[in-house]
């Protein structure tokens, strides 16, 4: 049995891979990584608890003469200061749509400090490295886009020797 959850969350991108995948440490998925405040945060960190508290108790039902504290996996969101950092991520490309519902022009490049809605469905699980939950990206929806360049380009003009002085 599969515990899952849709849902629909608001705040400013971090760490953005939406139009091209992180490839690094050989990854090579779509991802993207969201600050909400604390109190938009708590409507949804809620239900990823008991998605949590669903995975022990199925555990519990499949063992139920274990003692041993059952050991769970590192939770997709923390907390920093006022605000929680959620991670998304996906094998397939999000679809990303502007807020006037178009989609995005797939040479613009998503960049951090954007702010936009973020689609994903969270998936419980119990893996070798413990009871978790996993957020996957679903779709996007730009509010305020910081545009940079898809393909690394250097973002800043090109300076002279005198300016740097």
């Amino acid at each position: 049995m599969t515990n899952e959850i849709n849902k629909t969350i608001y705040g400013i991108a971090d760490y953005s891979y939406l139009t091209t995948p992180d490839v690094g440490f050989g990854s090579n998925q779509y991802k993207v990584t969201l600050r909400v405040n604390t109190k938009d945060a708590s409507e949804h960190i809620k239900p990823l608890q008991e998605l949590i508290s669903k995975e022990v108790a199925e555990q519990h039902k499949l063992r139920p003469n274990q003692t041993a504290p059952l050991k769970k996996a590192n939770l997709p969101y923390s907390e920093e200061g006022e605000d929680v950092i959620f991670k998304f991520h996906s094998k397939y490309k999000p679809k990303i749509w502007t807020k006037d519902q178009k989609e995005l022009d797939p040479d613009i490049a998503v960049w951090k400090g954007s702010s936009l809605w973020v689609n994903y469905k969270a998936s419980g699980y119990n893996k070798s490295v413990g009871l978790g939950v996993t957020l996957y990206l679903q779709s996007v929806q730009i509010d305020n886009l910081v545009e940079g360049s898809p393909n690394g380009v250097c973002p800043f003009p090109k300076r002279s020797e005198e300016a740097t002085a």
